[in-house]
């Protein structure tokens, strides 16, 4: 058979999305439903999402069993793809990227306390502290050389690290200070 050009050409193909890509987005909704059920309450209730959805959402998380969560997922997908899924993906990366803030505040937390212990970088817990203190100058000096004294103390006794984890905290609590607005 001899395909002609103009054959070719009449308006018999459709122009529509191929069926990988729906096949794509399908797994995607899919995808997008899986990431809110394993959101919790607090962050759910941050997503505007109609009350159907919320509804499917807590059923899929009830079902325990493999096959019946898959076809309860399968479910919210479907009421996914009936509403606007745009204000819930902003909503979703607004909660992600508080989720990476956060981590990396707890990473600067962990590196401040491990420099004022006296990690292998930074063998000086001294002059750490003074520059905790310079970069942090609201901080209780007073209290955290006690709890660095205290943590070297348990450390070479092989005690639990309570004061450790004290240090920890108080760090935390002074890099997420947030100073009162001046009048």
């Amino acid at each position: 058979m001899i395909v002609h050009e103009s054959d070719l050409e009449d308006d018999h193909f459709d122009e529509g999305p191929s069926k990988s890509q729906l096949k794509r987005d399908a797994h995607a909704i899919r995808d997008l439903g899986a990431e809110l059920a394993a959101l919790g309450r607090a962050e759910l209730a941050r997503v505007p999402l109609p009350e159907d959805v919320r509804d499917a959402i807590e059923e899929l998380n009830r079902t325990t069993k493999n096959g019946a969560r898959k076809r309860q997922l399968g479910w919210l997908a479907k009421r996914l793809r009936k509403i606007d899924i745009e204000p819930v993906e902003a909503a979703l990366e607004s909660i992600r990227q508080a989720a990476r803030l956060n981590s990396q505040t707890l990473h600067l937390v962990e590196q401040w306390r491990d420099r004022l212990l006296g990690d292998d970088e930074q063998p000086n817990p001294k002059q750490a502290l003074t520059d905790f203190l310079d970069k942090y100058p609201h901080a209780d000096r007073q209290q955290l050389r006690q709890l660095q004294r205290s943590a070297g103390k348990e450390k070479s006794e092989n005690k639990p690290p309570k004061s450790a984890r004290l240090l920890f905290k108080s760090v935390r609590d002074v890099i997420n200070y947030i100073p009162p607005d001046s009048p």
